[in-house]
């Protein structure tokens, strides 16, 4: 099909009289114009507002699964948190008060010499306050057998109060008396034993 050129220079001046081929060859152009420009302006924006959507949406899910799945385990977190308030009492309770203080040192003391130790040094330490909770370091040099002194160490462990013991260091023991050099070979253990108490009301506020 021919189409004049010249029917398509009058087309915007007089569409009347132009020939209906040519009508029909503008108003699908203008049609297909429409629909370029709505796609480009409309349909792409549209199109990459739903991907943004999409990406809000697997986040927020995945936000939504993760507090779902905190919120499933609350109860065991809580049952953990009571069993610990509950370990937390019972090693509190291990912590002796001011009062309970020299005659747990006394304890400590008694438990060296019943085990047959010779202590040449039993010296207690300026105290040390923590958070909630006060150190009592002392100063022990005591000649003994191993027997004796693993003895001593097991009964210092098994206290009903906590009595930690660190910074051991063993060596012979340096014997003066001619009488001793044929008795069981001895040792000299210098080691900081340490207790704990609780800090009370007036401690905390002193602190």
């Amino acid at each position: 099909m021919a189409i004049d050129l010249q029917e398509l220079n009058s087309l915007i001046d007089d569409p009347a009289n132009v020939s209906l081929p040519v009508k029909v060859i503008a108003i699908l152009a203008v049609c297909s114009l429409v629909v370029f420009m709505g796609y480009k302006l409309i349909i792409i924006d549209k199109m990459n507002e739903l991907d943004n959507r999409k990406a809000q949406e697997s986040t927020l899910k995945q936000t939504y699964e993760t507090k779902q799945a905190r919120a499933n385990q609350l109860p065991a977190f809580r049952a953990q948190l009571k069993e610990m308030q509950t370990s937390f009492g019972s090693l509190m309770k291990q912590l002796p008060s001011g009062t309970e203080i020299p005659g747990l040192i006394l304890d400590i003391s008694e438990k060296g010499l019943s085990n047959g130790l010779e202590i040449e040094l039993f010296q207690p330490k300026p105290e040390g306050q923590k958070e909630f909770y006060a150190e009592k370091p002392i100063v022990l040099k005591a000649n003994g057998t191993y027997n004796q002194l693993a003895a001593f160490v097991s009964d210092i462990s098994g206290l009903p109060r906590i009595v930690t013991i660190s910074d051991i260091r063993l060596s012979p023991e340096k014997v003066k008396d001619d009488k001793k050099k044929n008795s069981p070979f001895r040792l000299t253990m210098e080691a900081m034993i340490t207790t704990y108490r609780y800090l009370d009301e007036n401690d905390e506020g002193n602190s």
